[in-house]
């Protein structure tokens, strides 16, 4: 079994918070098995609570702006499709 430092634990945590890519992606990134990235981020998550809060505010955030978004985009295509 490999044993891997804290601090690459944290800096693969890290870049799974503030990235895009699926924990797959991070995983793949780094060398690790995805289930161990998971396990890795439930126990953060479990240990922060308040950081899991952080994370779900963030994508309610960016989703809310994606969906506005749409809505432009939709009313822009409208528009010149007349």
């Amino acid at each position: 079994m490999v044993r891997y430092s804290d601090d690459f634990r944290r800096d693969v945590i890290a870049a799974r918070r503030q990235g895009h890519e699926t924990t797959a992606q991070v995983a793949r990134q780094y060398g690790i098995a995805p289930g161990t990235l998971k396990s890795w981020m439930d126990k953060f998550y479990a240990e922060n609570p308040q950081e899991l809060e952080a994370d779900n505010q963030t994508l309610r955030e960016e989703h809310a702006r994606l969906l506005a978004e749409q809505e432009e985009l939709k009313k822009q295509f409208k528009w010149s499709s007349r």
